[in-house]
């Protein structure tokens, strides 16, 4: 009731609410003019006593003069009712205009409420602009995008999806997935797939990349990556698909597949394992990818650089070191080693190890090598099963050169012996004799040292060498063999030049050097022997040089590049291509170098150039040295134990003859039982002896005399490598019989 104070109570709190709310009411006359009372929550001007800004215009600070407000007052008066949207700076009012009437429903002015909507436009228009971006962002995307209802129905369909299936966006939305891209025999596990999500909400394929088959509208099938989530929204559970074709990549894996089962059986072919190493900053592996045959070829070991296996071979694993070592140290980019493995059961099989570098880090160190492991034992096997036959063919095209040399030496000697045996012959002619048998001799000693180097090189014996003695020496021994037509030219540096190596094979070089010159002059010519001392280029090292220079035919390049190969000769039937092999093989094992100089028609030079000795050595036994003390050889007992029966009588003769005090025996076991009654002051024991080795009967007596007895080895047996023993020397056959009375007489006086 309007006397009521409740109820004006209540209109108060109803009036403060509406205060509060974010509109504005207002009424006019009959005239449109405002009445005093509007009210509203929104700023205007009956509630504040100054102007309102701009920004802060209220609808009822405009009534009197926006046109459109006009308009709907004056419709309210003749009873229309408006509705209109009215923008004020940033705001946006929903305006509603409409008659006030009296009792009687005359119209008596107008009514008009205003509501600022600004905030849920802004809103609005912010999701609209985010569904669009969101619709742009599906549209543009390069994989296909389809979002369907629990139905399969079709709800959105992109771009991609146009450009992949091949129907448009409006053709494809309102169709279901079943009758446009999943192919006929996947329709019943698709739809029974979706109606199990929707009764239990499980979907195994649901938020996971599967790989399928899809179909395009043209019926073409393809494989494709897709993936689904499920979308909760207000219009019900739909769900969004991200399919991507992926021909391609499945292209490129076959190929790849392709591509590594071709290197697989390439590698099977070639019995060979790949290996993949990525290191670390100091070398060492932090991964390895090996090969199935990798592992089988090389065991536990395959995971680990070369240098680190323990299989290898302990005469290899120096090589391989420095090989790997070079990719770290040397700047080499290629890993190339060669090497034997113990497989543990009493064999040995070799390996070609052929790596790459591919990444470096900044220090230079290998960061990435990769490379091939390939078993060569088979191809070892033929070569030397080939190295072999061609030995044996060349030996017999050898052969008739080689017994034909050995025939003149005999014939040589058996001639000259038969003169110096005559009564009639002077003393000078019988001294001659003896002279060219002595040649000879040296000459057949240097065919068969030849031969027997050719099976096996002897192992250098390092001893302390006098090399211009040993050139004079080699000099007046082929002299007689070289027409008086060339002339010999020596020429050696003052002051002692000393070399460490084995002097018999030095001396059985340089006469191959002397023969090859004599041999390449025709007519009149010379050669110059020459010695000098010279230092190593890399290590700055004293080296000795010997020259052998002949003036001689010379040698074409493609001759020279051959030269030193086995078996290789340009004599014909007169050469046995031995001598330059021969000849590099002990520069090698000495620890020089080879060098030859050859011009055609202007002749040859050979360089043997050699370590200088740098401190005091053994000396070989052979230099000229007096004795400081007289031996009396009549105290001096002598063991001979020698099986051959012309050089045991012969041998025995002349050291008794020397005066020694001599017994002598053919077998091994008769020389221990001798010098256990007899004790011998010397030993001179061949060194295959019936029964035992001469190396097995000194140690014997050795040990059991607890002292080092001296001991002359006499043997014409390359193979034979002298024991690392005191006291100790190693006479060849065949030797001079000078030098076996003075080692004898060195061993004597200790």
């Amino acid at each position: 009731m309007p006397g009521d104070p409740r109820s004006k109570k209540t209109f108060r709190l109803d009036l403060e609410t509406v205060e509060m709310l974010p509109l504005v009411i207002w009424e006019t006359d009959s005239n449109g003019a405002v009445l005093p009372g509007a009210a509203g929550g929104i700023f205007h001007r009956s509630s504040e006593g100054t102007a309102a800004t701009e920004e802060e215009r209220s609808v009822v600070d405009v009534l009197d003069t926006d046109p459109e407000l006009k308009d709907a007052a004056q419709r309210a008066l003749v009873g229309e009712r408006k509705s209109f949207e009215l923008r004020l700076g940033s705001r946006i009012f929903v305006v509603t205009t409409s008659p006030r009437r009296e009792v009687g429903g005359t119209i008596i002015g107008s009514f008009g409420i205003a509501i600022d909507v600004s905030t849920e436009r802004q809103a609005q228009e912010t999701l609209s602009l985010r569904d669009e971006q969101m619709r742009l962002l599906v549209d543009t995307a390069l994989d296909a995008v389809v979002t369907c209802d629990v139905d399969s129905q079709i709800v959105v369909w992109n771009s991609g999806a146009e450009r992949l299936f091949g129907w448009s966006s409006e053709e494809a939305v309102g169709l279901r997935l079943t009758d446009t891209i999943i192919p006929a025999e996947f329709v019943a596990a698709h739809t029974a797939g979706m109606a199990r999500f929707i009764d239990s909400g499980e979907g195994p394929v649901l938020g996971q990349r599967i790989e399928i088959e899809a179909q395009d509208r043209y019926g073409r099938r393809f494989p494709v990556e897709l993936s689904i989530n499920p979308i909760p929204t207000s219009a019900g559970l739909s769900f969004s698909g991200f399919i991507r074709e992926i021909s391609d990549r499945r292209a490129a894996d076959q190929a790849i597949r392709e591509g590594e089962e071709r290197l697989g059986l390439a590698l099977r072919a070639i019995d060979a394992g790949a290996w993949d190493y990525t290191l670390d900053e100091n070398g060492n592996v932090v991964n390895a990818s090996v090969s199935d045959r990798m592992k089988s070829l090389i065991g536990e070991d395959a995971v680990i650089p070369s240098p680190a296996r323990s299989s290898i071979h302990v005469e290899d694993r120096g090589a391989v070191k420095e090989s790997w070592d070079a990719l770290f140290f040397g700047g080499v980019d290629e890993f190339v080693a060669e090497y034997r493995v113990e497989t543990g059961v009493q064999r040995e099989r070799w390996y070609r190890d052929h790596g790459q570098v591919f990444e470096r880090w900044e220090n230079g160190s290998p960061r990435r090598i990769a490379g091939v492991l390939t078993d060569i034992s088979r191809q070892r096997k033929l070569e030397e099963t080939l190295l072999a036959t061609q030995k044996i063919e060349a030996l017999g095209a050898v052969a008739s050169g080689f017994a034909h040399d050995l025939n003149n030496v005999l014939s040589a000697i058996q001639g000259h012996a038969s003169l110096a045996s005559l009564p009639s012959s002077p003393t000078t002619k019988i001294q001659e004799s003896l002279d060219v048998i002595q040649t000879a001799v040296t000459r057949g000693r240097a065919l068969t040292q030849n031969m027997m180097l050719l099976g096996r090189p002897t192992k250098i014996r390092h001893a302390s060498v006098d090399v211009d003695r040993v050139c004079r020496e080699t000099v007046a021994l082929v002299r007689p063999a070289v027409s008086r037509s060339i002339r010999i030219e020596e020429a050696y540096e003052p002051g002692m030049s000393r070399v460490l190596t084995d002097s018999n094979q030095l001396q059985q070089a340089i006469l191959n050097l002397l023969v090859n010159a004599r041999d390449a002059i025709e007519g009149e010519g010379t050669i110059k022997v020459t010695t000098s001392r010279r230092f190593d280029k890399n290590s700055g090292s004293p080296m000795v040089e010997i020259s052998v220079k002949d003036d001689g035919s010379g040698m074409p390049r493609e001759v020279l590049a051959n030269a030193t190969e086995a078996f290789f000769s340009t004599k014909g039937r007169r050469g046995n291509g031995l001598g330059l092999a021969m000849v590099r093989s002990f520069v090698t094992d000495s620890g020089g170098e080879l060098d030859i100089d050859s011009t055609p028609n202007q002749g040859t030079e050979v360089r043997l150039i050699l370590p200088a000795e740098t401190k005091v050595a053994v000396t070989d036994g052979t230099d000229d040295v007096k004795p400081l003390v007289s031996v009396d050889r009549s105290s001096v007992r002598v063991l001979l134990a020698e099986d051959h029966p012309l050089l045991r009588p012969m041998l025995l003769e002349a050291m008794t003859v020397a005066g020694f005090d001599v017994r002598a025996t053919s077998s091994a076991e008769e020389a221990l039982r001798m010098d256990q009654d007899w004790r011998a002051s010397v030993l001179v024991l061949d060194v295959n002896l019936p029964g035992a080795t001469g190396d097995m009967v000194a140690e014997s007596i050795r040990t059991r005399r607890a002292q080092n007895v001296p001991v002359i080895f006499i043997t014409g047996n390359n193979e034979f490598e002298m024991p690392d023993w005191p006291n100790v020397e190693l006479l060849r056959k065949p030797f001079g019989l000078s030098d076996l009375m003075e080692s004898i007489d060195r061993h004597a006086r200790g």
